[in-house]
């Protein structure tokens, strides 16, 4: 394939993924002021806008890794690299949900987990966690995870 052909394709792969992305965007903006009526936001609100970015911005990555992976242009060494990045999705899919699993079976009523490729965050709702909540909410991420301590941090929101 000659180089022009080449940078076709990336441009178009590029703009699908911008594409997409806006698509993404306004077809999932909520229709309404996520503000109550003091104006402040709610739990619900940033929890649910919290996963609608998070799966917005795996969707995008997902799509793109794909493309790659079914490019013909896409050398065997960058295919291979996005069938990497798309297993390791996968499983920071797996790892989020099952944690958000174990953390609301604690008594938490809301929380959210993002898995990045060195550090875990835990986001839970609630005034303010004790010392004894924060170390069983370590406890448990670090021992499902085999992450230690210093890549796990753990916060409290009070909306």
């Amino acid at each position: 394939m000659s180089k022009k052909k080449k940078i076709i394709v990336l441009a178009s792969m590029v703009a699908l993924l911008v594409l997409t992305g806006c698509l993404n965007y306004f077809l999932n903006r909520p229709t309404s002021d996520p503000a109550n009526a003091e104006g402040s936001l709610t739990y619900s609100d940033y929890f649910s806008a919290s996963r609608a970015d998070r799966s917005a911005a795996r969707e995008e990555a997902v799509l793109y890794y794909t493309m790659i992976k079914n490019d013909e242009a896409s050398s065997a060494e960058a295919k291979a690299n996005a069938e990497a990045e798309l297993a390791a999705l996968a499983a920071g899919v797996d790892t989020e949900q099952r944690l958000e699993t174990l953390i609301k079976s604690l008594g938490f009523e809301d929380c959210i987990v993002t898995v990045g490729k060195e550090n875990i965050n835990v986001i839970v709702k609630s005034d303010a966690l004790t010392e004894q909540e924060a170390a069983q909410l370590l406890d448990m991420v670090c021992s499902e995870t085999g992450k230690s301590v210093g890549y796990v941090r753990v916060k409290s929101i009070d909306l």
